[in-house]
């Protein structure tokens, strides 16, 4: 029998991420039809306008993360990832330092993007209380590397996510609390991918990543 634990994990975690700025969409139109006040007419739509911003940049990062993403061929730009990054972490309590020089525009293979992607967001997830994460790194014709660098109140990854990033894909530890990770190493472990840590001090976790 094939096992669809991981499949049915990934989807439900998507589910989960969108049902809230999907929600809030659904509550400023609910606010727009009761309520008369101007002002907050003007709120509903503030956040109607908010959410329904979050929800679609959720979704076309998730596309790049973890879907095929075919529109865009068999490589894709850095340029577009980190974009994309951007936008979707916009919304959150994490500042992302992704500068242009960090990789540049080159092009690198679909599952190379999508471990940069995810590792960009276990990365974030490292700082609950938020914080700064800042991302380095090259691409050359001899492959690429990079380094994430988490800082803030309380950095540190959960005790299941750092064992699979250090263990990698295990279906017999697979849960809803560890899949990105699980779903990240099962790349890694397809395409020869390395991922470490090299640091997990008081407000700093560092991981990084690189083709072998």
């Amino acid at each position: 029998m094939i096992d669809l634990k991981l499949t049915a994990l990934m989807s439900s975690k998507l589910c989960h991420d969108i049902i809230g700025p999907v929600g809030a969409v659904n509550n400023g139109i609910e606010l727009l039809q009761d309520e008369s006040n101007a002002d907050m007419r003007d709120q509903a739509v503030a956040l109607i306008s908010q959410s329904a911003g979050e929800a679609a940049a959720r979704l076309q990062f998730y596309r790049l993360a973890f879907g095929l993403a075919s529109g865009m061929g068999a490589d894709v730009s850095l340029r577009d990832a980190r974009t994309l990054c951007r936008t979707h972490m916009s919304y959150g309590k994490v500042e992302l330092d992704w500068p242009d020089d960090a990789g540049g525009a080159e092009n690198m293979s679909k599952d190379g993007i999508k471990v940069l992607c995810n590792l960009a967001t276990i990365s974030a997830s490292a700082l609950p209380r938020g914080g700064k994460l800042t991302i380095s790194g090259n691409v050359s014709e001899n492959g690429w590397d990079f380094e994430f660098h988490a800082s803030g109140p309380r950095a540190g990854l959960r005790e299941d996510v750092m064992k699979t990033l250090l263990e990698g894909y295990d279906e017999d530890q697979l849960t809803a609390q560890n899949v990105g990770a699980q779903y990240l190493m099962a790349i890694c472990a397809n395409n020869n991918f390395d991922i470490s840590i090299s640091k997990m001090e008081e407000d700093i976790t560092v991981i990084n990543a690189k083709s072998m």
